[in-house]
């Protein structure tokens, strides 16, 4: 059966407006723990750094220049926000899941400290030792649960960076409705009329969106002719 990282995969199902190329790293490291676990450990770290990179503008963490792999990781996991508000052992959990990012740091430098021994991931001579696929499967765990974490309390709060679309309520374009049914009038079905922009509108809102932003350009520089004039 082939290794999958299904924390993951699962989150990139959930967030796909904000996983960008996530989804090949995840196949990059599945692919190395199962056909060569020898290089797993380089993908692990290419993994965590691009969480480093994606999150920090949600959870407003910014990197200093001479910040290394763990100080970025360190200041992502500090930033994290698990409180529990109104719960009655509120102030016991905030210990506890204290001590939790303390370990969760100490495994961001053991990964740091293992990424920069020779044959781990730099490369060394053929003949020594390398990880068998036991030791590729365990980082791969780690990798899965930790950044899949970080990266869905990161991702599940409101940001300014990634908005959702806001499509067009019919209701409110009411001068572009009338302008497209003075355009095709009104269209006949079995002997029932209906309004062509509610038809549009029903039947395909890209187009009518599309039809909206362009009538609304040409209103604009109309405006703006007659301004100049």
């Amino acid at each position: 059966m082939a290794y999958q990282l299904q924390l993951l995969r699962n989150l990139i199902e959930r967030h796909p407006e904000r996983a960008g190329n996530l989804g090949l790293h995840v196949e990059a490291l599945e692919q190395s723990i199962q056909q060569l676990p020898l290089t797993c450990l380089s993908n692990v770290r290419a993994i965590f750094e691009a969480m480093q990179h994606s999150v920090h503008g949600a959870l407003k963490v910014t990197y200093g220049d001479d910040d290394d792999f763990p100080k970025r990781t360190s200041l992502v996991i500090k930033a994290l926000d698990l409180s529990l508000d109104g719960h009655p052992q509120k102030e016991k959990i905030e210990h506890h899941l204290k001590k939790l990012l303390g370990s969760m740091n100490g495994v961001a430098s053991s990964l740091a400290a293992l990424s920069n021994i020779p044959n781990l991931r730099h490369g060394g001579a053929l003949d020594w030792p390398t990880l068998e696929r036991q030791h590729a499967c365990m980082l791969g765990g780690l990798c899965d649960a930790l950044v899949s974490f970080l990266l869905d309390v990161a991702w599940s709060r409101p940001s300014e960076e990634v908005k959702a679309p806001s499509s067009p309520i019919y209701a409110n374009e009411g001068d572009f409705n009338e302008s497209l049914d003075d355009q095709y009038g009104l269209v006949e079905i079995a002997g029932s009329s209906f309004e062509a922009s509610r038809i549009l509108f029903m039947l395909d809102s890209t187009k009518y969106e599309a039809a909206l932003t362009e009538w609304r350009q040409a209103k604009l520089d109309d405006e703006e002719q007659e301004a100049a004039a």
